[in-house]
């Protein structure tokens, strides 16, 4: 039997960490991506496990608002959002650098520890979610990515992206005008990783529509509407 050998593919697909703001080359093989928001799990650790925290306590030292519905306040530390619940854990949300993230920890355990009044043993954090965006530069046939990629979903009358979890791990939006947001992820190996097989994926079955792209096509998300 004649054996069918498989070639390598010619488009060799990389991303890195760069500027979207340069202008896109649709024949480029290497593809910038920025992150957007970065969310972090911050904890802390009580002598007795079963300690609540008093919000009306704490609400009389710093300047905190309660959330309805959740049993929660938020507060802001440098326009960095961070959400606390009464066992001690807290979200903090809208960072965008890696070397933020101790920084922030660090002024919110002094607020927490000197204005809140709080006893706790010690904070810790951890990356619960990177968000990213990249693009293309060039028009993508969402319904044909749909019924090619797998793991794909894509309901325009519902939001206006195709919707794909690659197998390598986190979420990803692609709007057609070549926009990507890829979400759910926990560190960058895995954006790099993840990232790189999606676009692969795309040009390796050319799911994209012929026309000369058009910077009038992009849609109106930004950075805020991940935070």
């Amino acid at each position: 039997m004649e054996m069918l050998e498989i070639q390598p593919s010619k488009k060799l697909i990389d991303v890195h960490q760069g500027d979207l703001e340069k202008d896109i080359i649709p024949e480029q093989r290497d593809f910038p991506y920025k992150v957007i928001n970065i969310v972090v799990l911050a904890k802390m650790k009580f002598e007795n496990e079963e300690t609540k925290i008093d919000f009306d306590e704490l609400q009389k030292n710093i300047e905190a608002k309660r959330l309805n519905r959740f049993p929660c306040v938020l507060f802001k530390i440098d326009n960095i959002s961070i959400i606390l619940f009464k066992n001690g854990k807290a979200i903090i949300t809208g960072l965008k650098k890696h070397e933020e993230i101790d920084r922030i920890a660090k002024k919110m355990e002094n607020l927490l520890r000197n204005q809140g009044k709080l006893n706790f043993i010690s904070l810790s954090t951890e990356i619960q979610n990177l968000v990213i965006m990249s693009r293309l530069g060039k028009i993508v046939n969402l319904e044909l990515a749909c019924i090619t990629l797998t793991n794909c979903l894509y309901e325009p009358e519902q939001f206006p992206a195709a919707i794909v979890k690659p197998p390598l791990g986190g979420t990803f939006l692609i709007f057609s005008n070549s926009k990507i947001i890829g979400l759910g992820m926990r560190s960058m190996e895995m954006v790099q990783k993840s990232l790189k097989y999606l676009i692969s994926e795309i040009f390796e079955n050319d799911l994209f529509i012929n026309v000369n792209f058009d910077d009038t096509l992009e849609d109106s998300l930004d950075d805020e509407f991940f935070f």
